[in-house]
C-alpha cells in the first residue's frame, strides 16, 4: 500500500512539472564523436557521444526535423529536481514551425505551439517515428480531431498526456507506439529514444551551420 501511495505521488509530481517522471539521466553532457556514424539509440542517453556532423544546435535541429517526427526534450535542472529526470517531455513536429503536443497539467491539453517553445530546451532529440509523406494527412487529421483533448496523466483518450497523445498520432498514421509502456504501466517520454532511430541531437552550445 505505502509504495502504491508513492507511485502515485510521484506521478502527479510529474503531471505538474511537464509529463510523467523519468529515472536515470541526471547530467546533460552531449559531446561530439567521430563524424560521418549512426547514432547508436540505444547507449545514446547514457553514453551521450553523438557523431559530430549530427550534433547541431537546439534550432537547427529542430529545423531540419521531417513533417512527423517526433522530438524528445530534455533541461538542465537544480540537482533538487534530478529525481523526476531531465527528458520529461516529447512533441512532434506537425509542420515548418509547428509542433503538436499536450505539454503539462498548467499548460492544457492538446495543442499546436510555435517549433519556437523548444529554444528553452538545454537539448533536443529528433527521433525517425516512420511517418512517410502519404502517412502526414492522417496523422494531422487526428491532430485537428484531437485539438483542446484535456491533458491527463497516463491517459489513453479522451484525456491524453504528452507521451500518449504521441501515440495515438501514431496509431492514426497505422504506426506502433513510439513510447513504450513500462514495468510500471506508465509512458516515459525517454523511453521513445532507446528504441527509435535517432536522427539529429541538438544543444545549446553548438553553433548551427554544421
Amino acid at each position: 500500500m505505502k509504495s502504491s501511495r508513492i507511485l502515485l505521488l510521484s506521478v502527479a509530481a510529474g503531471a505538474l512539472t511537464g509529463c510523467t517522471p523519468v529515472q536515470n539521466v541526471t547530467t546533460l553532457q552531449f559531446r561530439a564523436g567521430a563524424a560521418g556514424g549512426q547514432i547508436v539509440s540505444a547507449t545514446l542517453l547514457p553514453t551521450q557521444l553523438v557523431p559530430a556532423d549530427r550534433l547541431l544546435s537546439v534550432s537547427e535541429a529542430v529545423e531540419r526535423a521531417p513533417d512527423g517526427s517526433v522530438i524528445v526534450a530534455c533541461q538542465s535542472g537544480p540537482r533538487g529536481a534530478l529525481s523526476w529526470g531531465l527528458c520529461s517531455h516529447i512533441t512532434r513536429k506537425l509542420s515548418a514551425g509547428l509542433l503538436t503536443e499536450s505539454p503539462n497539467l498548467f499548460a492544457g491539453g492538446v495543442q499546436t505551439v510555435p517549433t519556437s517553445t523548444l529554444n528553452r530546451r538545454a537539448v533536443v532529440i529528433v527521433l525517425d517515428a516512420g511517418v512517410t509523406p502519404e502517412k502526414l494527412p492522417a496523422l494531422r487529421a487526428e491532430a485537428q480531431r484531437l485539438n483542446r483533448a484535456p491533458y491527463g496523466v497516463g491517459g489513453l483518450g479522451p484525456e491524453y498526456d504528452c507521451s500518449t497523445y504521441q501515440n495515438a498520432l501514431q496509431r492514426a498514421a497505422g504506426l506502433p507506439d513510439v513510447v513504450p509502456r513500462n514495468a510500471w504501466g506508465i509512458y516515459l517520454p525517454q523511453d521513445a529514444v532507446a528504441g527509435g532511430r535517432v536522427l539529429w541531437v541538438g544543444i545549446q552550445e553548438v553553433e548551427s551551420g554544421s
